[in-house]
This record gives C-alpha cells, structure tokens and sequence, in this order.
C-alpha cells in the first residue's frame, strides 16, 4: 500500500477509475502489479503446504481431542486463509490507489456476515467448524468485490511491463520489505502466542475462553483503528508532495479519536463483564474472568496507540519499527511462557507491564523523530 501510494500521488484518477499521468509512474505500478500477483500466488501455495503441516502436527500432539473431530474444520481453515493471503495484495493495491472507503465498507460486510456465521455456527452446535465462518465468508467476499470492482488492479496487471520504468525489487521493495517480514513474523510473538501456550498448559476449555476474550477485544481494536487505517494512503500522499503540516495535523486528530473509541468501548465491555459476573450470567463461564479483561482492555489501548504510530512511521516507505518488534516479541513469549506457569492472569499481567513500561516509551520516542522531521 505504501509503495502504490507513492507512485499514485502523481498520477491522476479518470471517472472510471484508470490512471492517467507519466509512464514512469503508471510503469512502476504495473510492474508491482505483476510481481504481486506471482509472489502472492507462491506464498498461498506455501502456507497450505507449510502452515497446514505444521498445524496438524502440533494439533494432534496436544489437546487429546481425536483427529476426526479437527482435522475437517482446519483443512477448511488453512485453505480459506491462504485465499485471504492471496487476495490481501489486490486489496492494498485498491487501497494505495485511493479505494480506502470501498475496502472498508467490504471488510464491515466481511466483519459482519462473518460472526454472524460464526453465532449461528455455535448456536446450532456447529462447534469447531465455527472456527471458520470468519475466514471463509472473507474469503467469498473478497473474491466477489475484486471481480466486481477491481478493474484498476486487472488493468495494471494486464499492462506490457515497460524495462525502463519497471520497479525493481531489490532496491524499490526489498528495503521496507524485509524489514516488514521480520516486524510482523515477531509480532505473532506478541499477539498469537498466548491462546497456544494456555492450550498446551491447561486445555481446550481455558485456551478458549482466553481466546474469546482476545477475539472479542480485538474487534474493538479493529473498529477503533479503522480511523488511522483509512487514512494510511493519505498520510502517504502527504509525505510523497511534503507536506508534512497536514500529514502531523491529520494523524494528531484520527489518533485522538481513535485511542478514545478504543478506550471507552473497552471500559464499556469490562463493566459489563464485572455486572454479569454479579448476575451470575451463565454467558461468563464462555470468557476469561473480568480482572483477566481488565488487565487485555488496558493492554488493546496500549497496543493500539503503538500501532497507530507504527502506520505513521511506515507511510515514509520506512520500517524504524524492526528492532522493536524483534526485542518485544523475544521478550512479550518470554514472559509468556514464564507467566503461563503461574496462570493466565499471571502471563497476561506481565503481557501488559512490558506493554506499558517497555513497547510503548519505545515506539513514541521513534515516532517522535518522524513527527518532528521538516521534509
């Protein structure tokens, strides 16, 4: 996204939706445009062969449940999110290119068919075959919105590639790319490590009710960021013309409103967990204990805001975020395996004090940088 921004901040969109403008940059585009379409291609090919293994092993080997009762549901859920990963790049493209509120408005659509699936799953006794209502009706989605509105993409991939204006990999990709792979592989340390380590400690039941707990304060996450996220290209097409006033001015207001989204709906939910509790709401028993959410809400606003600059930072087709995330992942598993042995409040309490005291001083004090550069 940040690439195709770059490039479509001098060019100019027709009616229809085509680009127009200097060869060099329609040129730098088409060239991206194909290179996405067979890396991605590669990449979806080799999660199913590698992911799908791995997941099965580590599966069979904990849990005790019999390979009849998973195996179906995470066949389905492997080949549906490697078609989520096949069709991520068509999305960023449309994105880069302007299309921020057509691909919000799908991924809303997405968000809520999809857990709606999911409840009627549940309800109906579906049980893990409702762990992939979400992926699969994003999946579907997506593939009928790229065929519907994804003219530009095909366009641009159907373009000759110019030699002389092609972008190269090596110097035009490769730089921000590695980097960004390296970011967000840590990242899993960080943020998907915590239902696998609860679920080889104390079982299936616990594991799912600390996931419920993450998946339900990641949606809040999700909708409060969709601010900041919408803008991305924007702040991109900021930075390419310099200028900066705009950019600081646009992102101090989107990051306000949306720290505060997703602070008040966490308080919110946490309150109500603590009345239901009071009530005896049979529904508790489904999601970890209130001081449990307590402890995720805090850490969701602290996690948000470093994203938020995160985005900031890497809209300059720069990554200061590596060493970062690197050192927070080492250290966020490390607490997590040490914390898990004491119980989930333990490793989710932990979670949050490196969140505060280490992620957080760390990520504003890069962003600072950016924020106060002149061009």
């Amino acid at each position: 996204m940040q690439l195709v921004s770059h490039e479509v901040a001098h060019l100019i969109q027709s009616e229809d939706g085509y680009l127009t403008g200097k060869d060099t940059h329609l040129g730098r585009l088409s060239s991206l445009a194909h290179l996405l379409k067979r890396w991605y291609g590669v990449a979806a090919i080799l999660f199913v062969l590698i992911g799908g293994a791995a997941g099965a092993i580590f599966l069979s080997k904990g849990g005790g449940a019999p390979i009849s009762l998973w195996l179906g549901p995470w066949i389905v859920l492997v080949l549906a999110t490697a078609m989520n990963l096949w069709f991520s790049p068509g999305l960023a493209v449309m994105e880069g290119c302007g299309k921020v509120g057509q691909v919000a408005r799908l991924r809303l659509v997405q968000s809520m068919l999809g857990y709606i699936g999911l409840w009627v799953a549940l309800l109906s006794g579906g049980e893990l075959w409702a762990a992939t209502a979400v992926p699969v009706t994003s999946a579907l989605c997506t593939a009928y919105w790229l065929k519907s509105h994804g003219n530009m993409l095909y366009w641009l991939a159907s373009r000759a590639i110019d030699l002389k204006n092609q972008m190269c990999w090596k110097t035009d990709v490769l730089p921000l790319q590695w980097r960004i792979a390296l970011s967000w592989a840590s990242g899993y340390l960080i943020f998907n490590l915590f239902t696998p380590m609860v679920f080889s400690r104390y079982g299936a039941a616990e594991a799912g009710r600390l996931g419920m707990a993450l998946t339900i304060f990641s949606a809040l996450s999700t909708v409060g960021m969709s601010w900041v996220n919408a803008k991305a290209p924007s702040f991109t097409t900021h930075i390419a013309l310099g200028e900066r006033a705009e950019l600081n001015k646009q992102f101090k207001n989107l990051f306000i409103r949306s720290t505060f989204f997703i602070s008040i709906s966490s308080v919110i939910f946490v309150v109500f967990a603590f009345c239901f509790v009071e009530f005896d709401f049979q529904i508790m028993s489904r999601i970890a204990p209130p001081i449990v959410l307590t402890v995720i809400g805090i850490t969701t606003v602290v996690n948000a805001a470093v994203y938020s600059m995160a985005i900031y930072m890497r809209a300059h087709r720069e990554e200061p975020m590596l060493l970062h995330s690197i050192s927070m992942g080492l250290l966020i598993s490390s607490c997590v395996y040490i914390g898990s042995i004491f119980g989930v409040l333990s490793m989710m309490t932990l979670y949050m004090a490196v969140s505060i005291f280490v992620s957080f001083p760390w990520a504003f004090w890069l962003f600072m940088k950016y924020y106060r550069r002149v061009a």
